[in-house]
């Protein structure tokens, strides 16, 4: 080491040059949230997802909510507001389609058959036209929680992106739709922007915003609290530069090789500047303590050796208290979840240098300055002893209660696994950003008032061309999505191709009067004229009370209006006449608007439309919903997947196949979201929105719709679970092993370090109880308090351990030199606690000090993750401090004596 510090102003150019050339790398460092990247490349969710984007598009984009303090989204006022802002976001270059109240399509049936066109043909300048809108759109509930909120007082605009956006892109996008809603925002008018591009975006303006104000701020308490420490201001500017050139190199080389910053790793930095200033704290207070016992004229030679005297007492534990820091972060690489894994390997490469540096620039420049000082007067070293009046007061207290210790120390190891199991594992990304911010208010706003923004896919896969338009498939998928919503609050809506194929059906079979009344929008409705009377059939759940004629109305678009048999020509016909006659389809009429009922026969049809209801705590819009089933008001029976052979005039299963592929044909519209191909699909996907972003209700909802799948589609189709939900959800079940390996992995190193650096295994034993015992605080902590372990808190446990075990190495290498000296255990434990003790004390109130900034971040996991590091840095140092000296002078080890 003499030879080496030799070359001291060699040593401060390399590591200038070396740090100049990674502060030029910083500005290349650039930000991504998205979920994906939590995971690795071939993990299953993200690879499934990935297929699932490929074939159907992404469906996570920007959700736009708009709500209007006065009047409904269907005043011509506002919903003339809808279509301006539809229009502006079209002109985004980035964006690839807007779907909005104003554009959307809509099923509706006619004289000539299904008629698709926009839901707002014209805005509505009357009240009549007002509520023809909202009749249309309330005829079908596809649209409900997605374009129109219950009150009717708020609308979404759904807005799909370019695929293949870079991240700068994807920002521009945001923030031009951010710039637009808000150029509408008025004294009646909020906007709300959400979605996951938005949360990905708002998180990377939030991480700056973070780095921009907490580094500084961290600097700031470090310097002081080094001051207070110290009293000198060379000792403060020393380790100061020590960190900031460990934080430079750190992230300067994740810029250089392209690693991305993420919200784990903006915490690289505060953490360096904490942690990485105990290596500099111990050498230069050692080193002021040896200035300050010298007794005699200190000129440039003894001060050189003074030096390397610290460095060659410090040496080994400064080296083996970096090693098992480093291990400690490192074992992080192990985890699946790559922010994490990038945070160990990156932060694991910061606390090495910090350990280089202190241990050659620091004395390097202790040798250079020195030389040019002048005033060398014995003043400047006095001794620094601030905290041992604290540990002879500690020391004294502990020595003479060992017993109490001992059952206090059990009795917070009892209470804290107790509170183990209580621990929540959940990382929804959104609950990361504090409740007052505007992304966080935003999405909770959508999520009350629509569907949800968290988003689930279902990928139904048949075997072979145009499985999907089988009603065997589509009819379970129907009920699915049905069974799915009753069963879960939390899921807002299942969208998919059933919900048209069901339209579809259902306006193919309106009754003839319905659809001339619908041609003839100048004729005056009459008001009374509200219940009618309904063909009854015998075999047919749809039958009624109110019948005059026994004889049904069979005219239907299946029939020439002046045929004597059914046709069952172009949908149904099969390639061979069957030898049987097909029994003609009886088409169930509506409601006849010249009847007019009792007041018997309208209680009658109140309690008929009550019994088809599956409970009784219904609300109008269901209520509305079983009338117009048992009237059969614009076709509403024939709201469903066809597969009733006999309702439909059908042979076999393939001629209701060929009705669905018929459909298909004469939709002009574009289904390229909901299947594969427009005409003969063979997969299909079902959009899941969740109001709750939590990954424990996605993991449920995932579970139940695979076992549903399982146990009622048919053989032969494949059903795949996947998004960004999902992706979440994986991410969740991977902390628990990542933190159990890494946990593992850590005390193994700590257990072979220690004990190969004391020749026993006894005292690697010794070396990692005091980091159990902090880890179980910490652990339990969160398990009584609700502090969930996510991808922040995850990282508390290695970054514990890699830090506290510096307090017990540095502490047992003191204790042994001193019991080599004596064999008087308290002078023994008096002695380490005065000389090491002080070190522990203060560099576990510098790295609290430095953590706590870290309350005052953007986001929870890293605020949680300032206060349990700060409480593993009180509770490791005073184990280490208490539990420790206590044990070795019970048990009085060998290993410790020799």
């Amino acid at each position: 080491m003499k030879e080496i510090l030799k070359h001291n102003k060699l040593i401060v150019v390399v590591i200038l040059v070396m740090t100049v050339f990674f502060a030029i790398q910083l500005p290349k460092v650039e930000i991504d949230n998205d979920i994906e990247v939590f995971l690795p490349d071939d993990h299953i969710s993200k690879v499934t997802t990935e297929e699932i984007e490929d074939i159907f598009g992404e469906n996570d984009g920007i959700v736009t909510a708009v709500r209007f303090k006065e009047g409904s989204i269907f005043d011509y006022h506002n919903i003339s507001r809808i279509e301006n802002i539809t229009h502006d976001l079209e002109n985004i270059k980035e964006v690839d389609e807007v779907t909005s109240l104003t554009n959307v399509d809509f099923i509706e049936g006619t004289a000539e058959g299904m008629l698709v066109e926009n839901l707002v043909t014209e805005l509505p300048r009357t009240d009549r036209e007002k509520y023809q809108i909202k009749e249309n759109i309330l005829s079908w509930d596809f649209y409900r929680n997605n374009l129109y909120s219950d009150d009717f007082q708020s609308t979404q605009i759904l807005i799909t992106l370019n695929e293949g956006l870079s991240t700068e892109e994807e920002n521009a996008a945001y923030y031009k739709v951010e710039e637009i809603t808000e150029e509408y925002n008025a004294r009646d008018l909020e906007s709300y922007i959400s979605g996951a591009t938005a949360i990905n975006v708002r998180m990377g303006d939030s991480m700056l915003e973070d780095i921009k104000y907490l580094i500084p701020f961290i600097v700031l308490v470090l310097i002081l609290t080094l001051y207070i420490f110290f009293r000198k201001i060379l000792p403060v500017i020393l380790i100061m530069l020590n960190v900031s050139i460990s934080s430079i190199w750190a992230v300067g080389l994740m810029a250089y090789l392209g690693v991305n910053l993420t919200l784990v790793s903006t915490v690289i930095p505060v953490l360096l500047i904490a942690v990485g200033s105990a290596y500099g704290i111990h050498i230069l207070s050692h080193y002021y303590d040896y200035l300050a016992e010298y007794d005699g004229e200190i000129d440039q030679e003894k001060q050189e050796e003074l030096v390397l005297k610290t460095v060659k007492q410090l040496g080994k534990p400064v080296f083996l208290a970096a090693l098992t820091t480093a291990v400690g972060f490192g074992s992080l690489a192990s985890s699946e979840i790559i922010p994490i894994r990038t945070f160990g390997i990156f932060t694991a490469i910061g606390i090495s240098t910090a350990f280089i540096i202190s241990l050659f620039l620091i004395p390097s420049l202790l040798i250079l300055i020195f030389s040019y000082q002048k005033d060398t007067s014995k003043l400047d070293y006095q001794k620094i002893d601030y905290f041992e009046s604290t540990i002879l007061k500690l020391h004294k207290f502990y020595s003479n209660k060992r017993i109490s210790i001992i059952i206090t120390a059990l009795i917070i190891v009892i209470v804290s696994i107790i509170g183990l199991p209580r621990i929540v594992i959940d990382t929804p990304l959104i609950e990361m950003f504090r409740e007052n911010s505007q992304i966080r208010q935003a999405d909770d706003f959508i999520n009350q008032n629509f569907a949800g923004t968290t988003i689930m896919n279902v990928m139904i896969e048949g075997e072979d061309t145009g499985s999907l338009n089988h009603p065997q498939i589509l009819k379970p998928m129907a009920d699915m999505q049905n069974y799915m919503s009753s069963s879960f609050k939390e899921v807002g809506k299942m969208s998919s191709i059933a919900d048209y194929i069901k339209r579809m059906n259902q306006v193919m079979h309106y009754p003839e009067e319905e659809i001339v009344e619908e041609e003839t929008d100048s004729q005056e409705v009459d008001d009374g004229a509200s219940f009618y009377n309904q063909s009854e059939e015998e075999d047919n759940d749809t039958g009624s009370f109110y019948q005059e004629n026994n004889e049904a109305d069979t005219g239907s678009f299946y029939e020439e209006e002046n045929s004597s048999e059914a046709d069952t020509g172009s949908f149904y016909e099969a390639e061979t006449e069957p030898e049987e006659e097909t029994p003609a389809r009886e088409i169930i009429p509506g409601p006849d608007r010249e009847q007019n009922l009792s007041e018997y026969e309208f209680m009658m049809l109140i309690n008929r439309a009550l019994a088809r209801a599956d409970r009784l705590d219904i609300s109008a819009d269901e209520m509305v919903r079983l009338l117009n089933q048992e009237m059969n008001y614009q076709a509403a029976n024939y709201y469903e997947i066809p597969v009733d052979l006999e309702k439909y005039g059908a042979e076999r299963e393939e001629n209701l196949q060929n009705l669905i592929s018929q459909y298909l044909l004469l939709y002009s519209g574009s289904l390229d979201d909901m299947i594969n191909d427009d005409l003969e699909p063979d997969k299909a996907q079902i959009l899941v929105q969740l109001n709750d972003p939590s990954t424990i209700v996605a993991g449920e909802v995932r579970e139940t719709i695979l076992n549903y799948a399982d146990n009622n589609f048919p053989d032969g189709y494949e059903t795949t679970v996947s998004g960004n939900a999902v992706m979440a959800q994986a991410a969740n079940d991977l902390i628990v092993s990542s933190q159990t390996r890494s946990i593992l992995i850590s005390f193994i190193v700590v257990f072979l370090i220690v004990s190969y650096s004391f020749k026993s295994l006894i005292a690697g034993i010794y070396g990692i109880i005091p980091l159990a015992f902090a880890l179980l605080i910490n652990f339990a902590l969160m398990g009584y308090t609700g502090i969930k372990l996510d991808v922040g808190t995850a990282m508390v446990a290695s970054i514990a351990i890699g830090i506290g075990v510096d307090y017990t190495i540095h502490f047992l290498h003191s204790y042994h030199k001193e019991r080599l000296k004596s064999d008087d255990l308290f002078l023994v434990t008096q002695n380490t606690l005065t000389s090491t003790g002080k070190a522990i004390i203060f560099n576990a109130i510098s790295v609290a000090a430095g953590f706590m900034v870290l309350l005052f971040s953007n986001f929870y996991p890293l605020v949680y993750l300032g206060l349990l590091i700060t409480v593993t840095m009180f509770s490791s140092s005073m184990a280490a401090l208490t539990i420790l000296p206590l044990m070795l002078n019970i048990f009085k080890p060998k290993f410790i004596q020799k």
